[in-house]
């Protein structure tokens, strides 16, 4: 038997045959396609700049230096997010403000955000707004009283990338001083492993490219050799191999949208209203969302079992299934440094969410096999 993975990265043959001519190249690291794929990405997603670096994580911790974020500062994140959202704020020093998500969508909201405002007092300097799935929240709204405050705006787009939201492209800061991407392998678009910043902002783009290489610049006056490192930095570079890789994909990104429409469709047609236990995450409508994931609310204690024996009981069935995400604010490093938040939407919809196979390979046979699986279960 086959499982079917809830992602599986679709490598096809222009893509292996993009990698290899890298590495027939003389260029393995950081040379002509990073730059090459910066320019692909800031057209694609009609932003000024894109800045290409090793991970979506890296992606969001540069973002979050080139805004000067330090101790004392305080962001607001959705509590229903991955870990590094909030890490990224951690690993400059500031504090997370973790704001609730709307149980249907697991998406926060401006009242979220007002609510999260309430509960931190001051020092708030910027918000991180999550595209989960793909559904992405109400940036004009959210951007709108955010900026009234003075405050920065960093889209944690790494679910959304394809979609759209409110008039712009997702990425292209719109609403916004940056976003972040994944170039994971799980994600509609792979590098393997890498990620990617988009801003309007010449300066801080030039600093994330600054930072992303050991916080170096050359020095031309002493020689072509020389260089000089003006503040501490990292190694976040991406290298030609996965640069090469990531061009291949995303230049057939208006297929992959419509082959994933149509698995999205098929999939709401069939279980949307089959079970009175289960339905398919709600839909945002502030755009037209290149989804990610495609998940599902279940009443697991309606239904009479435990989300485990029916994850387990469709893997037997040949049906891999993910849950996004526990609620960040409740691992016990942000409890021990915070205490217990009070996020009652984002902890409703993890309790009920599953991701079930989504991705560009997924043939109409093996997705009428994946829903006659659910059926079997969730009646």
């Amino acid at each position: 038997m086959t499982i079917k993975p809830y992602a599986r990265p679709d490598v096809r043959k222009e893509d292996i045959e993009a990698v290899c001519n890298v590495l027939a190249s003389q260029f393995l690291t950081t040379g002509p396609k990073v730059p090459e794929l910066e320019d692909l990405f800031a057209s694609l997603v009609a932003a000024k700049e894109a800045v290409a670096c090793n991970n979506g994580t890296t992606a969001l911790h540069l973002a979050s230096l080139a805004l000067g974020l330090k101790p004392g500062d305080k962001v607001v994140v959705p509590a229903l997010t991955f870990l590094a959202t909030a890490n990224a704020v951690r690993m400059c020093g500031a504090d997370v403000v973790f704001c609730d998500v709307d149980p249907e969508t697991g998406i926060m909201t401006l009242d979220h955000l007002k609510e999260a405002e309430q509960n931190a007092g001051s020092g708030i300097v910027a918000v991180y707004p999550v595209h989960i799935g793909g559904h992405c929240a109400d940036m004009k709204a959210i951007s709108s009283y955010a900026r009234e405050k003075g405050w920065k705006i960093v889209e944690d787009a790494c679910h959304a990338l394809g979609g759209t939201n409110q008039g712009y492209s997702v990425g292209a800061c719109g609403y916004s001083d940056m976003a972040c991407f994944s170039l994971h392998a799980t994600k509609s678009f792979t590098a393997a492993e890498g990620g990617m910043v988009t801003t309007n902002n010449e300066a801080f783009a030039e600093r994330m490219r600054t930072l992303r290489s050991h916080g170096m610049t050359r020095d031309e006056d002493v020689g072509p050799w020389a260089y000089k490192m003006t503040e501490l930095g990292y190694n976040y570079r991406l290298t030609d191999v996965q640069a090469a890789l990531a061009i291949s994909q995303l230049n057939r990104m208006a297929e992959v949208r419509e082959i994933r429409n149509e698995l999205a469709l098929s999939y709401r047609t069939a279980l949307e209203g089959y079970s009175p236990h289960v339905q398919c995450v709600k839909e945002t409508g502030y755009g037209e969302p290149l989804l990610h994931l495609f998940q599902l609310l279940i009443d697991f204690e309606g239904l009479g079992k435990t989300r485990a024996t029916v994850m387990e009981n469709l893997l037997n069935k040949g049906v891999g299934t993910q849950v996004h995400y526990i609620p960040v604010a409740n691992q016990p490093y942000y409890v021990d440094l915070y205490g217990e938040a009070h996020v009652p939407g984002a902890q409703q919809f993890y309790e009920r969410a599953l991701a079930i196979p989504f991705y560009a390979g997924l043939s109409q046979s093996e997705q009428d096999e994946i829903i006659t699986a659910l059926k079997s279960e969730i009646l």
